[in-house]
């Protein structure tokens, strides 16, 4: 029993990150399902929105990689162009 679960911990470990932000993606979901409301248009959103996130994962290498490239987005919306 015990060998089954590491190799099954292994096997999700070892997937790409995406899969993981697509299964975070839909335990968020079951969660708000229990609440209730928008239930299919819900789904389909946040599968989406944790694939994106999983996939930048996937690329940067970690969270604070991401981080990083947000606040970076974030810094360049903010600053006054010149001329205006």
């Amino acid at each position: 029993m015990r060998e089954t679960l590491r190799e099954a911990w292994e096997w999700l470990i070892n997937l790409p990150h995406r899969y993981h932000g697509l299964m975070l993606g839909f335990a968020v979901w079951v969660a708000w399902m229990i609440v209730g409301f928008w239930r299919m248009v819900l789904l389909a959103v946040l599968i989406a929105l944790f694939y994106w996130f999983g996939r930048i994962w996937e690329q940067e290498g970690s969270l604070a990689g991401i981080a990083e490239r947000l606040l970076g987005f974030l810094a360049n919306r903010r600053r006054p162009r010149d001329g205006m």
